[in-house]
């Protein structure tokens, strides 16, 4: 299965110790007892994500990621703004899942 993002350039200058891919990735998230939410993840590491959720998700939730093609992924929100939320994955994932999620997706630029 194919999944269709934006793969970007890191920006130089970011102090982060995990390499953000940034990306426009078409997703969704579901926290413990409820149904699932669509959201646009706009950068991914092996630590976590950012992402634009169409639902409020509140600090310190569990949830999972769902990319499609991909094992649901459990993350903890660590921060919201509005609609954006970052989270930090439960388990880091493996640098080959993280470049499998974002290295079949086409470049739209």
């Amino acid at each position: 299965m194919r999944i269709l993002a934006v793969i970007h350039e890191q920006q130089a200058g970011d102090s982060r110790s995990d390499m953000r891919r940034p990306v426009d990735l078409n997703a969704s998230l579901r926290a413990a007892g409820a149904k699932g939410v669509g959201c646009l993840v706009s950068n991914i590491s092996i630590a976590g994500f950012m992402a634009q959720a169409y639902a409020p998700m509140a600090p310190g939730s569990l949830i999972w990621l769902r990319v499609p093609g991909f094992p649901a992924l459990p993350a903890r929100v660590m921060w919201e703004d509005e609609q954006r939320i970052g989270c930090q994955f439960e388990t880091p994932l493996s640098p080959v899942m993280l470049i499998e999620i974002v290295a079949g997706a086409p470049n739209l630029h």
